[in-house]
């Protein structure tokens, strides 16, 4: 009988240890860095009266961000971030520099998240045969995700965004490169991605 009492919480205290390593808390404060990458795509369309086709119609691409800074708590962690916008016609490519309000709602091992950024766009785009980026502007940016914890120190996340980069000065061109106007261009963009938070 005594054997069988032994083996019975030898076997609840094994099927305990597996319940309490199943249960990963990730660090909710501290520093933190989040590498995210994404797929960017646009979502308004800009009619244009001159019949030039321009960047603000043709834009997708992909997204490399790194963020960093402090988490208080695990609703509020405020840092700064850049991310480099490649766009593959090369017109397009911008940096972003902004700061972020982060917030985590669980402590558990999954858990959702909420990102806001705010800061101001650096244009890099080399010029398009219609279309030349001449100056950035203010740059908001939101992500709603869920982050998976692999260990305190490491998780894993996707996410979906939105994006919206102003564009204070854009130079339009025929295809002649005879110059037509200077404008200013908005650019609202979807995304989604994974990102990888330590």
């Amino acid at each position: 009988m005594k054997k069988t009492i032994l083996a019975v919480v030898a076997l609840l205290c094994l099927c305990g240890t597996a319940v309490a390593q199943r249960h990963i808390e990730y660090k909710w404060r501290g520093v933190y860095v989040v590498v995210d990458g994404s797929y960017v795509m646009n979502i308004n369309r800009t009619p244009s009266s001159s019949n030039v086709v321009t960047v603000a119609d043709t834009v997708s691409g992909y997204a490399l961000g790194i963020s960093g800074g402090f988490q208080f708590r695990k609703e509020a962690g405020v840092g700064l971030g850049i991310t480099y916008l490649m766009d593959p016609t090369g017109a397009f490519t911008q940096m972003p520099i902004y700061a972020e309000l982060r917030s985590h709602f669980m402590r558990s091992r999954l858990t959702p998240f909420a990102v806001l950024q705010l800061g101001y766009t650096l244009p890099l785009g080399a010029s398009s045969a219609t279309t030349k980026i001449e100056k950035g502007g203010v740059y908001f940016g939101a992500q709603l995700g869920g982050r998976f914890a692999i260990d305190r120190g490491f998780a894993i996340g996707l996410h979906v965004g939105y994006k919206m980069l102003n564009m204070a000065d854009v130079s339009l061109m025929t295809d002649k490169h005879k110059p037509l106007l200077n404008d200013v261009r908005t650019l609202h963009m979807i995304d989604a991605g994974l990102s990888l938070h330590f």
